[in-house]
């Protein structure tokens, strides 16, 4: 009997004391109706934040005026530079950093969330012997600053009031 009850128990504890599990909840559940703006609407960027807000239950919708709240994607800068040189004076490890400036609006157009950056930084092995490996690399570490970028963007949007709130 005290066996069965120990998950119970188990998951009880955990619940109570507000774990919960890694990226879960990110975006309230009554958020609304959101607009994705940006220069470059088919943007791998705006396809990740997309597919996130998609997956939290949020509708995007194709127009600010049917929008509970905007994002708006003001600018979007990436940047590669050698990190650091091997013994023969050739690149041994490439930095690329990721900065997206954006804000939230609202639908009358007041800024709920002032313009914000979303930053990345990370570092990655470049092997000259095997370029083709180290370009997977850099795509795949890539790939991963875009998660980290919308999961940004994503907390921003937990401290916007709900839509029966505004």
């Amino acid at each position: 009997m005290m066996k069965n009850l120990l998950p119970i128990a188990m998951i009880l504890l955990l619940s109570a004391c507000g774990w919960q599990l890694r990226n879960s909840q990110v975006v309230p559940t009554d958020l609304g109706s959101l607009y994705l703006s940006s220069n470059d609407a088919h943007s791998d960027l705006i396809q990740e934040l997309t597919r996130a807000l998609n997956v939290y239950g949020a509708k995007i919708v194709p127009s600010s005026a049917d929008a509970s709240y905007s994002v708006v994607i003001v600018d979007f800068r990436q940047t590669r530079r050698s990190g650091t040189i091997n013994a023969a004076a050739r690149v041994a490890e490439y930095q690329l950093n990721e900065e997206v400036d954006f804000l939230i609006v609202g639908a009358d157009g007041a800024q709920l969330i002032p313009l914000s950056t979303a930053s990345v930084e990370r570092v990655y092995e470049f092997n000259e012997q095997d370029v083709l490996a180290s370009d997977n690399e850099e795509r795949r570490v890539k790939n991963g600053m875009r998660e980290e970028i919308v999961r940004q963007i994503l907390n921003r949007l937990r401290v916007v009031p709900s839509a029966g709130q505004q």
